[in-house]
């Protein structure tokens, strides 16, 4: 298997999108498995000529022809997700900012998503533009034509206290109740969390849950003693070491320690993986 994860080259879509990656695998490899963990980003993920069995927490990825290209979006997922390729598979899987992917589409994403994962087709000519995209060799074209597609679908998107809102639950330094937010943007819990379900397909509690946890990564990846356990639970804003440890397990089904040993992410990438 072959993976290739790239930053958007266009300022514009930066903002958006936090990345993108090329995944190929051939008949001629082993079969390759590894987890996948929760984040709040909004992903695109699209295949062709395979066939894609999704079950709980589990993924079955397989070469099958006439199947000819399958898009498929997922926005929300609070366990680890493993993943197993077979065969001859080209993949493009796009990571969208929260928010992000709402910036590019006409009704909110809960009206694209009725499950844990969805089929995604939203724009008319989506399926053609991205079949040929699939089966461009050229990789600064085959960019090229992501990013163009893309900003050619930009329409901005407006709401009257939901960006901020996660600007507050992104920053490390500062934690906030949802009740505090709600009365920070003079609104009710009860709002906050329909507006959540709406654009984000979440609640307000799973996105603060899984920005702490995706802080910690950031915080420092190798604080895996007891002592800088300690540490790396207050700089993330737990309440204590147990605290940590009883999340960690929640998101990755591993402690800290065993995962920070065991992770492996792409440099300047959110994107982890653990391969098995």
């Amino acid at each position: 298997m072959n993976i290739k994860f790239y930053k958007p080259k266009s300022e514009i879509l930066q903002h958006y999108i936090e990345g993108y990656y090329f995944l190929t695998n051939k008949k001629s490899d082993a079969i390759v498995e590894y987890f996948t963990f929760p984040n709040n980003f909004s992903i695109i993920s699209i295949i062709e000529n395979a066939e894609i069995i999704y079950s709980e927490n589990k993924g079955i990825i397989k070469e099958k022809q006439g199947i000819a290209f399958s898009s498929d979006l997922i926005c929300h997922y609070k366990k680890p997700i493993k993943l197993s390729y077979e065969g001859n598979i080209n993949e493009i899987t796009f990571y969208f900012k929260p928010l992000g992917l709402n910036a590019f589409l006409e009704k909110s994403l809960c009206h694209y998503t009725n499950d844990f994962f969805s089929n995604f087709i939203p724009f008319n000519d989506y399926k053609e533009i991205f079949s040929g995209i699939l089966n461009e060799t050229d990789v600064e074209k085959k960019i090229d034509q992501i990013e163009n597609y893309w900003l050619s679908k930009l329409k901005e998107f407006q709401h009257p206290f939901l960006n901020q809102v996660i600007e507050d639950l992104k920053d490390n330094k500062k934690e906030y109740s949802i009740s505090d937010l709600a009365n920070k943007y003079n609104t009710s819990r009860q709002n906050l969390t329909k507006h959540f379900e709406a654009n984000l397909c979440k609640s307000p509690s799973d996105f603060k849950k899984i920005q702490r946890f995706r802080n910690t990564l950031k915080n420092n990846i190798t604080k895996t003693s007891k002592d800088n356990l300690t540490t790396l639970s207050y700089d993330s804003l737990f309440y204590d070491q147990s605290h940590l440890i009883k999340d960690f397990k929640s998101l990755t089904g591993l402690t800290p320690k065993k995962f920070f040993k065991t992770i492996s992410s792409k440099e300047d990438s959110e994107v982890n993986w653990l391969f098995v």
